[in-house]
């Protein structure tokens, strides 16, 4: 398995994740403060545009919160790189990347609703997301989940277009639904090669 990412790289995720798979690489840009190495984790620090992975490798691709950063202004996650001109086109490459390692299946999941530009990430609209899954190539199935005051509940590409990502680190005073950042989040389940 390979979290593209490090979205799983948390102790109580790590020790859950690492008995159900024969092994667990992560894949990062810049190391990070903790690594499980004695969980035998495997780190690799690369871009997801450009992975060192052999076609196939992985039965399993988890990609959870970081898509929306490829081509955005990484500065915060130490990176030095600028922003690219295309960003869409920067996770269009990243896709392609993931799809190319994975054999079996690529789990996805980004920000979603009104379509905003946050300068170090990016929330997607629908028109985005349908960018998004044609760029996978394989069968794909998408679910949102929207954030309500009383938790997250399913929902649908129309019920979750118009909210809005609250950006704790522009305005960290609390707000009345009590999100702590997403609002809605889309999840994208791909089966390669079938």
């Amino acid at each position: 398995m390979l979290d593209a990412g490090s979205a799983l790289n948390h102790e109580h995720v790590i020790d859950r994740v690492v008995s159900t798979v024969d092994e667990l690489h992560i894949v990062t840009l810049e190391p990070e403060e903790r690594a499980f190495t004695q969980s035998r984790v495997s780190y690799v620090y690369s871009d997801l545009r450009s992975l060192p992975y052999r076609d196939g490798y992985f039965d399993l691709v988890v990609c959870l919160s970081t898509l929306e950063h490829v081509g955005m202004d990484n500065e915060r996650y130490g990176v030095i790189e600028p922003r690219a001109e295309d960003p869409a086109s920067e996770m269009r490459r990243a896709i392609g990347e993931l799809v190319r390692v994975c054999s079996r299946r690529l789990l996805i999941s980004v920000p979603y609703g009104q379509r905003a530009d946050h300068g170090w990430f990016r929330q997607f609209d629908r028109a985005d997301v349908e960018a998004m899954v044609d760029a996978v190539s394989g069968e794909a199935s998408t679910t949102v989940f929207r954030y309500y005051a009383e938790g997250w509940q399913i929902s649908d590409l129309t019920s979750a277009a118009a909210v809005k990502y609250r950006d704790f680190t522009a305005d960290s005073s609390p707000v009345d639904d009590l999100a702590a950042a997403a609002r809605a989040v889309v999840c994208v389940s791909v089966g390669i090669g079938s």
